[in-house]
Parts: C-alpha cells; sequence; structure tokens
C-alpha cells in the first residue's frame, strides 16, 4: 500500500481546497488506471471541467489558476471539488447552506464552509442569472450538438488500427484526447444548469406534496444513456422470436458472436452496429482501462440473454408510457398547487421543460465525452495486444498501467517497462475497495492510504423487518420485490424479472439491467445521478443515496421501494 500519494495523485488548489468522493462515484467507482490519469483526466478532463465551469458565469480566470478547482485524484479515485460546487451556491444567489443541504443531506462528515477572499464578490451575480435565464428558457443547445457531431466524427475516421505503428497508435490516443477538453464544457454545462429547472420548482411549489418535483422530472425523453436499452431490447425481441437464435444464447454467451456471425446474419449484422453505436459503454466506462461492451462483447450479450426472458408488456417503452401518466398528474397537480397566477404558471412549464431538457443535456455530455475518451481508448487496446504477443507485457491491459511520459521509451524499446508494471500493477490493485473519506479538506492534513481500511471490513448494521432505510426521492412509483444484491454489472446472473436491484453506483453500463428490474436501490447517488435520470426515463421506481444497501439488504429480502419518497422498507429477510 503506497504510504502518502499514488502515482497519479494530484495536488490540490489552493483556492478551492475542499473535496467530496460523492457524486465522483457515479463516474469512477473503481480506482482509475494510470494512463487513464496521465493521458485522459490531468491534461485534458478537468481542464475542460473547468472551463465548463467559468461558462456558467458563476466563476472567473482567477478562480481556476489551479487546474484541480474541478475535481482532482486522492488515493488513486476521483473527487470532485466540493469547494467549487459551494462557490456556485453562494455566486447564485441560492447560498452554501442551499447547496450543501441539497447535494449533501447533511452529512455528519460535512467540512464546514469558510470564507475565501473573493468569494462573496457581487460582480457574478448579473452573470449567474444570465446563465439561469438561458437555462430555463433557450430551446436548444448548439454547443453540445456540436461535440456530438466531432464525437460521432471521430469514430467514422478510426483507421484500421492494426495497420499503424506503435509510435501513430501512441499519437492517435493523444490526437483524439484534445478534443476531451472541448466536449467537457457540454458535461459540465449541462450538469450545472440541470439544477436550475428542479429549483425552481422547488421554490415554486413549496408547501406542496414534496414528492411532487420528482414525479414532474419524470419522461425527460432523449437522453442518451437509456438509448442502448432500447436498441438491446430490440435484438432481445430478435432473439426470443427465434427459436434457434436462442438455442444458441442457450449455450451461453462465450463465443456466441462467432458463432452467429453465418447462422444467423440478420442479428449478427443488427449486434454488429450496436457495438459500433454504444461499444464505447461499459463498466467503469470513464477510465481508458477499463474493459467496455466493444472490447469484451460477452457483457452486452449477457444483457440481452437476461432481457430475452421478458414478455412484451415490459417493453422499457411501455414502461415510459406508464410514467408520462404519472408526470401528466403530477403537473395537474402542480398547476392546481400554483393556481390561476398566469406568471407562475408559466415560470412552472418552463421550469418542467428546462428539467427534462437538462436531463438529456447532461447524459448527451457524458456520451460525448466518453466516446471520444473510447477513440484513445482502442488505440491502446491495439498497441497492448501487439505488445502482449511478442512477450513485451505480460497481458495486453498492463499498457494501461503506464503513465502517459512513459509511452515514447517503451516505442522505442518495447519491453523495459514489464517488470515496472507488474510491481506498479500490485501497489495498484491495494487501492480497490478502499473504505474512502466522503470528503477531503486539503487545508488539514490528508490521511495516508495506508490509515485506511477497506469497505469488507467495516462492520455496518444488519436490518429487520419493519426497517425503513433512507435516501434520495429519485423516479415515482411504489413497488414490493425480491432484492438482488449486484455488484458489478457483469455479475448480475441471479437478476430475475421484476427485482429490485441493488447496486453499489451505477453508470451507464448498468442501465440494460434497469430494464429487466422492477425497481433500483443504490449505495451512492447525489442529485441528478445517473441512477436517478435513467430510472426516471424508463419508467421504474429508484432511491439513490442509501448508504451501504448493498451489505445492509441481504440477498433475497422481500422490500418495498417508494422512489417519490425516497423510502426502502424491509418486508421480509
Amino acid at each position: 500500500m503506497p504510504e502518502s500519494t499514488w502515482i497519479i495523485d494530484t495536488e490540490a488548489s489552493p483556492r478551492l481546497p475542499v473535496y467530496t468522493r460523492m457524486n465522483a462515484n457515479d463516474v469512477l467507482s473503481d480506482p482509475i488506471s494510470p494512463l487513464g490519469a496521465s493521458m485522459c483526466w490531468i491534461p485534458h478532463i478537468f481542464r475542460g471541467w473547468c472551463t465548463g465551469y467559468s461558462q456558467t458565469g458563476a466563476f472567473g480566470n482567477d478562480d481556476f489558476v489551479h487546474p484541480n478547482g474541478s475535481g482532482g485524484f486522492f488515493y488513486g479515485h476521483l473527487y470532485v471539488n466540493l469547494s467549487a460546487t459551494r462557490l456556485f451556491g453562494l455566486r447564485s444567489g441560492v447560498g452554501v447552506e442551499t447547496v450543501d443541504s441539497i447535494w449533501f443531506g447533511g452529512h455528519p462528515d460535512l467540512p464546514p464552509y469558510i470564507p475565501q477572499p473573493g468569494d462573496d464578490d457581487p460582480s457574478f451575480g448579473p452573470k449567474v442569472a444570465e446563465f439561469a435565464a438561458w437555462a430555463m428558457s433557450s430551446p436548444d443547445y448548439p454547443d453540445i450538438e456540436e461535440d456530438r457531431r466531432i464525437a460521432a466524427e471521430l469514430r467514422a475516421q478510426r483507421p484500421d488500427l492494426t495497420t499503424l505503428s506503435a509510435a501513430a497508435l501512441v499519437a492517435r490516443a493523444r490526437a483524439v484526447l484534445a478534443y476531451e477538453r472541448l466536449v467537457w464544457r457540454g458535461e459540465t454545462v449541462g450538469g450545472v444548469g440541470g439544477s436550475i429547472g428542479p429549483g425552481a420548482l422547488g421554490q415554486l411549489l413549496a408547501g406542496a406534496d414534496p414528492t411532487l418535483v420528482i414525479r414532474l422530472s419524470s419522461n425527460a425523453g432523449d437522453v442518451d444513456s437509456a438509448a442502448p436499452a432500447f436498441a438491446m431490447w430490440e435484438l432481445s425481441r430478435l432473439v426470443r422470436n427465434d427459436a434457434s437464435l436462442g438455442a444458441e444464447f442457450d449455450k451461453g454467451v462465450a463465443g456466441l458472436r462467432d458463432r452467429v456471425r453465418t447462422s444467423h446474419a440478420d442479428f449478427s449484422a443488427a449486434f454488429e452496429q450496436f457495438l459500433y453505436d454504444f461499444g464505447y459503454r461499459g463498466p467503469n466506462e470513464w477510465d481508458m482501462g477499463s474493459d467496455v461492451w466493444e472490447t469484451r462483447p460477452e457483457l452486452p450479450l449477457g444483457m440481452i440473454e437476461r432481457m430475452r426472458l421478458l414478455d412484451e408488456d415490459q417493453s422499457p417503452r411501455s414502461r415510459a408510457a406508464e410514467q408520462q401518466k404519472l408526470a401528466d398528474a403530477a403537473m395537474a397537480e402542480a398547476r392546481a398547487h400554483v393556481g390561476d397566477n398566469a406568471e407562475a404558471l408559466a415560470t412552472l412549464d418552463a421550469a418542467v421543460r428546462s428539467t427534462h431538457r437538462f436531463a438529456g443535456y447532461r447524459e448527451r455530455g457524458k456520451a460525448n465525452c466518453v466516446r471520444v475518451l473510447h477513440e484513445a481508448r482502442m488505440a491502446m487496446v491495439e498497441l497492448g495486444r501487439r505488445l502482449a504477443a511478442s512477450g513485451d507485457l505480460a497481458k495486453p491491459a498492463d499498457i494501461f498501467l503506464a503513465l502517459d511520459d512513459e509511452l515514447d521509451a517503451l516505442v522505442l524499446d518495447p519491453g523495459y517497462l514489464r517488470d515496472r508494471l507488474a510491481a506498479r500493477e500490485a501497489e495498484w490493485k491495494q487501492l480497490f475497495g478502499l473504505d474512502l473519506p466522503m470528503f477531503i479538506d486539503t487545508t488539514q492534513p490528508i490521511p495516508p492510504a495506508s490509515s485506511l481500511g477497506y469497505v469488507t471490513s467495516k462492520e455496518v448494521e444488519g436490518v429487520k423487518v419493519g426497517d425503513v432505510l433512507t435516501g434520495g426521492a429519485s423516479s415515482a412509483g411504489t413497488i414490493q420485490g425480491r432484492a438482488c444484491v449486484v455488484l458489478t454489472p457483469d455479475a448480475a446472473g441471479d437478476l430475475e424479472p421484476g427485482d429490485i436491484l441493488v447496486a453499489p453506483q451505477t453508470d451507464p453500463s448498468w442501465t440494460p439491467l434497469f430494464v429487466v428490474s422492477g425497481a433500483v436501490v443504490v449505495d451512492v447517488g447525489a442529485p441528478n445521478s445517473h441512477a436517478m435520470i435513467v430510472s426516471r426515463e424508463l419508467g421504474i421506481p429508484c432511491v439513490a443515496g442509501v448508504y451501504d444497501a448493498t451489505r445492509r439488504i441481504p440477498n433475497g429480502a422481500l422490500i418495498e421501494v417508494d422512489g417519490a419518497a425516497g423510502t426502502v422498507t424491509i418486508l421480509e429477510v
């Protein structure tokens, strides 16, 4: 275990010194690979993130003199800059206390806010107001569509990587990642803008049913992270309606892609198109070093295998239609609460439209960023494959244990890192499963990694019948079902249709499992996290931020999920 810092850990911003793991778990649940950090995140993503923040009008250049004012790495894990979030709340007029309440819910470890020189600068107020007015009224966001087009073009222009030299593969990865700094503007603006509509609804509907804002947020439409689930559903129908194709799935997904190329050409062509369109998605997809659907096609094939068991009435589009009925009823309830005040009714309509638009923008921004990152990943996958085949690496994935600065020397002397990377991997693996501090105040000494325990060794209180666990109200609806605890999306073999998925956190690679599930409960999830947005889009109840749910709720327990109230009730254990 590294005594103090891991090789990719970053310096903290003196200007914005407090960081949090909350919401970062949605992005990078595991410690990042050294290459993913040094080639992509540190030189490009953190800087693009700062630029995106600046576009909200709440920040000036002086706030981001240090590039880690947006986020940083501690113990090899991603942390989001909490000070920046608070600064936006202060300069937008919402207030630090409100931001802390919304995002962190009175977490006992939350560091106190200590004002910094320049925090309370009234000159930012009009700029933030202009951004908020745009977020409430603008019908489109051209920048994010430009980012989408760029990401699609990078994929379309991918050369035959097997024909490139090692030096050219490195150059290809570095070249495409230059766009990562650009496309992060959409991800950041989409995330920050996504708080404007719900904030306006919260003020407008004060005193109404507290679940009303969540119910109004349902069915945003055109959410990119839900698109793979709809595409998988169509593939699962091909399997369900073809007995011979179903028989191939019965043999298992290992080797299935090759088996169906000639025997079931229509399905094979549709699946290859699916990989082209969505192959960049997968577990921990924000890390270049992670296997995703294109590099490991057995992952989506396994999800299609589970999805083929569902009847037609379990279609995600059918569920979304039911969710729309709830949203329509919520809108009628909101209008009744507002009354005949024309201005308030107009604000209600604008806030709901903004909430829906920005749910889509945020997920589209994420998709754009991950798709760009994936093009660099594929170049490095080819380099790792080649070096492992020649014996210069122990295995292909070891390429992601290198640092960007080491790649040029690796091209000249392919074997020189082999032993070093083996030792590095041993240290890296010790960072997995650490019981990380939720907040880090870098004005205080940071506990060394060697002082941290592991999550699996932490004692948690079990549950008993009648217990009610609380989290964040995320997606409306109430359902009872069997809890199925799933720790990674590729280990969902016990998940049956209608089960309640209990997960540590989710990213878009989990989305197809939502289709199979009756509801979703996650350990970690701040406002507008992936689990919340996609559950609303697919029409299933969700409660996020139920701390240690995967360890407290026994697999197979009968539970009731109320997604609008944010509660999980234990019925049988």
